[in-house]
């Protein structure tokens, strides 16, 4: 398999799996204000773990680099495209948990901006890579 395309999929599984986690720990924030600790705590724990095959795959394209000649054009639209349609599945859940729970606006901000920081994380890196060859 190419190296490109080996990015492709480390983006988009971190991309996918941690959108899917920051939206049902925004619901359990709005449910449950007074457990943001531990609401927070599984939500950077679970990041860890979804971020881990991410992470091999990027090792493992960034060890056959060399050897990659695939277009970058596809691969490109599909990071951003996954990064995109997840930031605005976000925006989307946290307007319609702030305007149901007023009361935890700030704190479902807070957990909002963090969650997609990590979320496109990954995806940069992808993005980076690809045109280092």
């Amino acid at each position: 398999m190419d190296a490109i395309y080996l990015f492709v999929i480390a983006a988009v599984v971190a991309c996918f799996g941690i959108a899917l986690l920051l939206r049902s720990s925004m619901e359990r924030l709005a449910m449950h204000p007074e457990n943001i600790s531990q609401i927070q705590t599984r939500l950077f724990m679970f990041v860890a773990f979804i971020e881990a095959l991410p992470i091999v795959l990027i090792v493992f394209g960034f060890m056959t680099l060399a050897d990659s000649d695939a277009d970058l054009i596809i691969p490109l639209v599909i990071v951003v495209v996954s990064v995109v349609i997840n930031a605005i599945l976000n925006l989307l859940k946290r307007n319609e948990l702030t305007a149901n729970y007023p009361e935890v606006k700030s704190t479902i901000n807070s957990l909002f901006l963090v969650g997609n920081a990590l979320m496109a994380a990954i995806p940069v890196v992808a993005i980076v890579a690809m045109f280092v060859r």
